[in-house]
């Protein structure tokens, strides 16, 4: 990512020597993006929370302050990629690192927004090179579904776009020579929609074929073997924009997912 756009972000993202807790999420996106700041930053910033949209759990009580991967927090630390303003005019959390704030994308623009992973964003914040693999950059193009705007005609446009801000152009031939049912299938064949859950023994499940996908990454990647106690229990809804929010001040984490249509957790 060139300096002049990565310099708009919030001044932490550069805090690689000081130790965050990572708040983990409940997709492959997540879970990808935190094995990957961990490597980053040395081992400095670690899971030891997860977020499953409804409650938090956490592994120990520490005395770090926290970072939220992939998740829309309004008052936090976060690396995101939703549309978190119904309007241009909305307030925002200066503490998420997001391309859709930085180019301030709403509900009002929403066909504009950056349609691609926060392990993506992340890679480019981070001068992180593409996998050197056809196969590797396949995988990350299937994350989050990072391909499919490529693929509507009145979007492409705005996704080559978001490519060439992120300094990843070369994906767009591999675009070319595929389509989006190719990509669907690769996501079915690694069960990259699959979630993650806490089981019966305090620990993270998930049925995401993270040893088949391995080889395509040089960081680690996987879930936490540690177990997470429930720490605090939240709402969750979802419905249409015309309805009431609760106040801002009881939003936990709020996501436009059409321009239409929002969901979030609340106290």
């Amino acid at each position: 990512m060139k300096k002049e756009l990565k310099e708009k972000f919030p001044s932490w993202i550069n805090e690689t020597d000081i130790k965050y807790d990572l708040i983990l999420c409940d997709d492959v996106d997540t879970a990808i993006s935190c094995s990957l700041l961990e490597t980053i930053t040395g081992g400095n910033w670690k899971i030891n929370y997860f977020y499953d949209f409804k409650n938090f759990y956490r592994h120990e009580k520490t005395e770090n302050k926290t970072i939220g991967v992939d998740t829309a927090f309004l008052k936090s630390r976060c690396f995101d990629n939703h549309i978190s303003k119904r309007t241009k005019n909305d307030e925002h959390n200066p503490y998420c690192a997001n391309l859709n704030l930085i180019h301030n994308i709403s509900c009002q623009n929403y066909t504009s927004k950056y349609s691609m992973s926060t392990l993506m964003l992340i890679m480019s914040l981070y001068d992180v090179p593409l996998p050197k693999t056809t196969g590797g950059k396949e995988i990350l193009l299937a994350i989050d579904t990072s391909f499919k705007g490529f693929y509507i005609s009145k979007f492409q446009h705005i996704h080559i776009n978001w490519l060439e801000e992120l300094g990843y152009t070369e994906l767009i031939d591999i675009l070319k020579q595929r389509n989006m049912k190719y990509f669907y299938n690769l996501i079915e064949q690694y069960n990259l929609q699959k979630k993650r859950e806490i089981n019966k023994d305090s620990c993270l499940q998930s049925n995401i074929k993270f040893d088949a996908i391995q080889p395509f990454f040089d960081c680690e990647i996987g879930l936490p073997t540690e177990r997470f106690k429930l720490i605090k229990k939240c709402q969750r809804v979802n419905h249409e924009t015309y309805i009431q929010l609760p106040e801002r001040e009881r939003i936990i984490s709020l996501a436009y997912t059409r321009s239409n249509f929002v969901s979030y957790t609340y106290h």
